[in-house]
């Protein structure tokens, strides 16, 4: 992976988590989001609203993809990233966890990188993370 694309994948995860985390710790829950990599490097997030009150989540994540997919289709941006909260277990979490998950697109990557960033959120409003893990889907 060139040092461009590396970097910008890390910018959308730092953002992505730490907004997510500052979400959670504030309100102890938060509705999806998004950030994208301009074409000159620089990071924008982005958040989409319905009119409704408490729309679902699923409405969120479709508005925000459509509106990046047709953003990157036009070179007007070279990466994106949708972030939103997931119930999660794998080999090392027998039992399923919450998770930050981070979806990323970027122009020169095939596929869709996703991180999960499972957690605990405890009492005292502190957020403990637990091992995070990647994926690529093709």
């Amino acid at each position: 992976m060139n040092p461009e694309v590396k970097n910008d994948i890390e910018k959308l995860i730092s953002y992505s988590v730490e907004f997510a985390e500052t979400l959670l710790l504030n309100t102890g829950e938060y509705y999806p989001f998004g950030s994208k990599i301009g074409s000159l490097g620089e990071l924008t997030p982005l958040s989409f609203f319905y009119e409704e009150e408490h729309p679902e989540s699923l409405k969120i994540i479709n508005g925000l993809t459509s509106f990046f997919e047709e953003a990157l289709n036009k070179k007007e941006v070279r990466a994106y990233c949708i972030a939103y909260d997931v119930r999660v277990k794998n080999e090392k979490n027998n039992s399923a966890t919450d998770a930050i998950l981070v979806s990323i697109k970027h122009e020169d990557v095939s596929g869709k990188l996703i991180y999960y960033y499972p957690y605990e959120l405890g009492n005292r409003k502190k957020l403990e993370f637990l091992e995070p893990w990647g994926e690529h889907e093709n």
